[in-house]
């Protein structure tokens, strides 16, 4: 194990110009180990044995936090996550979050020499603060108390050991939560130590890499179009009237239109949006909530997918990330947003990850199908790949089409306006 002594991490977290190398030199160093993350992130859903990838992908970010500190490993984590949400788009970010979101406290753990239990106990702890927003949102906001409670009386019917009341039906969801967060921070905690203390024998530190070909750029101005997608998604979280649903829907029909988003991204879309509606559905029919509720909050789940991809198609890979650099940018007084800004800033994205994602594909072919030969073939394919991500070429590109622009603005404009003229009239 190659170990960092505290004192030296922590200069290298605090300071500004000198160490190992100049600013420039780290936030590139940064924003490399960013960046194979991200596509680590990418290919394990290109990938068989995805769960194994998505593992690895904290390694990197693991690596920063341990070699540069824990302020550096966080700021390479945002990075890689807007890097992976400029190209997967925002309704696919379930999987990476946690990932990225835990992976650097464990390094700066791994750093201090923590024992294994420690590292899974920290691991688990934030895998279920994530968990337990994200499944409280589900249930509060999504599917509706009322739904899950009816649900769960349900499945008492058949399982009559499990406890009644509402405060019953809440702490099952919690202890589920709870046991999946232990088991998978410590199936973590072994990934990144192994990571961690192989990574001299994977390959060498990240250095220069030769600049790819710009990502695929939207249409249409990405600030309308995340404006007006936000104005979209908040419309749809407020209500479930089927005014406001249909008003959304034809909203959305329009824009996808306008900025040639395309079949395959709208299958691609469904294939999201149809398990998580369905499930919805389920919950409302089960839970005794009738069918026309049920179908109105299992279209409102479907159209908050849908327009999150639609976002991705339409202010594309390049767009995504210069709205979210210009974001963390105007939050600098955060010392770790900042330096976030400064990684991404030093990044170019991260490529055409799909020879990439094959490169890993045919090394996990030929590995035996068990998880140490799996994550040896990943910790090999993430150093090799260091060297092939490319280098920052300078600002995003501009020039997008004026009249999709306008005409995005002008629809969102319209659905405001019909749904104020609406509330007004029922008002009166």
């Amino acid at each position: 194990m190659t170990c960092v002594p505290r004192a030296e991490a922590e200069a290298s977290e605090h300071s500004s110009s000198a160490g190992a190398g100049s600013p420039t030199e780290r936030e590139r160093t940064l924003a490399g180990l960013a960046n194979v993350a991200a596509m680590t992130f990418l290919a394990a859903r290109a990938v068989p044995g995805g769960f194994v990838v998505a593992l690895a992908g904290g390694v990197p970010l693991a690596r920063a936090s341990q070699r540069h500190g824990t302020r550096a490993g966080y700021a390479a984590a945002g990075a890689s996550l807007i890097e992976t949400m400029a190209i997967m788009g925002p309704a696919r970010m379930g999987i990476p979050v946690p990932h990225a979101a835990s992976a650097p406290a464990l390094g700066a753990l791994e750093r201090r020499g923590a024992a294994l239990l420690s590292l899974a106990l920290t691991g688990a702890a934030i895998r279920f603060g994530y968990y337990l927003v994200t499944s409280a949102f589900y249930f509060l906001v999504l599917v509706g108390l009322d739904a899950y409670l009816g649900t769960y009386e349900a499945i008492r019917g058949t399982l009559t050991f499990l406890p009644a009341g509402t405060a019953a039906a809440i702490l099952v969801n919690v202890a589920f939560l709870l046991v999946w967060s232990l088991v998978a921070g410590l199936i973590q905690a072994w990934a990144v130590r192994r990571g961690l203390r192989r990574w001299p024998e994977a390959g060498a530190e990240l250095g220069e890499r030769p600049a790819a070909a710009p990502d695929r750029r939207g249409l249409a101005d990405p600030r309308a179009v995340v404006g007006a997608g936000l104005v979209a998604i908040v419309i749809t979280l407020a209500t479930t009237e089927p005014v406001a649903l249909a008003l959304v829907a034809g909203w959305l029909a329009a824009v996808w239109l306008i900025v040639r988003a395309g079949a395959r991204s709208f299958a691609g879309g469904l294939a999201l949006a149809v398990p998580l509606a369905l499930s919805t559905l389920a919950f409302g029919l089960v839970g005794g909530l009738g069918a026309e509720l049920g179908l109105r909050r299992a279209a409102r789940v479907a159209l908050l997918v849908l327009t999150a991809v639609w976002l991705r198609s339409a202010a594309g890979a390049d767009g995504l990330r210069a709205i979210s650099l210009r974001a963390v940018r105007r939050l600098r007084r955060l010392p770790t947003l900042a330096l976030s800004a400064r990684v991404l800033g030093a990044s170019a994205g991260v490529g055409n990850y799909g020879d990439s994602a094959r490169r890993l594909g045919r090394g996990m072919g030929s590995a035996r199908k068990r998880p140490g030969p799996l994550l040896g073939v990943v910790l090999g394919w993430i150093a090799s790949e260091a060297g092939r991500l490319p280098t920052a070429e300078g600002e995003a590109a501009t020039g997008w089409s004026r009249a999709e622009t306008a005409l995005i603005a002008a629809a969102a404009g319209l659905v405001l306006t019909t749904l104020a003229v609406l509330a007004a009239s029922l008002a009166t």
